[in-house]
């Protein structure tokens, strides 16, 4: 199984091909033609990334990078909420009508994985929560797309954590989801083939080594094919936009008493086939 990152080497960012504890960058040739991985997903390029990677016998430990969200600059985030049975409810009004709850975040929410997640100064860090999620990467633009087609549209699978500051989100969703560094996204993208089957992957989440989530892909409301074909009755999908699929039990809101993160936590979400995203939490500043 393929997987590609994005990290960064001696103050230069790049990407390669991910192993648990260790990455494989480009040649420099390979990234002259393709800068992100975008650009393989828009410009069909996997062959030709599997050719360069054999030829390429650099590899480092994920220690001696920087991870960084194997999103590619300019993509768009959207994430569906509210979409596994849940017994809080922040806004269930919609989703018992049948309805899907789309919100959009931003790229610099995000930080990769092995990096800090960061707690927001004054009383938004009161109320940074987590939620690990599959993230769906696309690979083929579209329109108005049939759930038998969305298959063929998905260039592969991440993990995404949406950190939510929850007294924020009441106001303004855009808000209490886009504060900076407060996600997490990695350590990978997962290339799609027709083996896999996303809706059998588990997704589990620690909190300081405590399991606080767990679930499989298939208890979700809207299953990917309903997300992605939704979706792109709205808007074109572009190759490298992601989309994240929402969150089951466990996330910090659902704790009695609440539990939101902080200073000294970490946190970690795998998702089988993909692997772990791994962050610790720090204060602002």
């Amino acid at each position: 199984m393929l997987k590609l990152s994005n990290f960064r080497i001696q103050g230069q960012d790049t990407f390669g091909e991910y192993y648990e504890g260790k990455v494989c960058p480009v040649s420099d040739k390979f990234r002259a033609k393709h800068r992100c991985i975008r650009s393989i997903i828009e410009n069909n390029a996997v062959d030709d990334l599997r050719r360069d990677l054999e030829e390429n016998e650099e590899v480092y430990p994920t220690k001696a990078v920087s991870m960084l969200p194997p999103i590619s600059p300019g993509s768009r985030i959207f994430c569906v909420g509210l979409n596994y049975p849940k017994k809080y409810m922040l806004n269930s009004s919609a989703n018992e009508q049948g309805e899907m709850i789309l919100f959009s975040k931003e790229l610099d929410s995000f930080v990769g994985s092995d990096c800090p997640i960061i707690v927001p100064k004054g009383s938004a860090g009161k109320s940074l929560d987590y939620e690990g999620e599959l993230g769906l990467i696309i690979g083929k633009a579209g329109k108005d797309i049939k759930p038998e087609e969305v298959q063929s549209h998905i260039f592969g699978f991440t993990i995404v954590n949406d950190g939510s500051i929850r007294d924020w989100q009441k106001h303004s969703i855009f808000a209490g989801k886009n504060f900076e560094y407060s996600s997490s996204c990695g350590p990978c993208i997962l290339v799609n083939h027709e083996e896999l089957q996303p809706e059998t992957f588990l997704l589990t989440t620690k909190l300081n080594d405590n399991l606080v989530q767990k679930s499989k892909i298939e208890n979700m409301i809207f299953k990917c094919e309903e997300i992605i074909a939704h979706i792109s009755t709205i808007l074109t999908l572009k190759p490298g936009d992601v989309v994240a699929t929402g969150s089951p039990e466990g996330s910090g809101i659902s704790q009695d008493p609440y539990r939101f993160l902080q200073e000294g936590d970490s946190l970690e979400i795998a998702i089988s086939n993909i692997g772990v995203l791994r962050n610790n939490v720090v204060s602002f500043g």
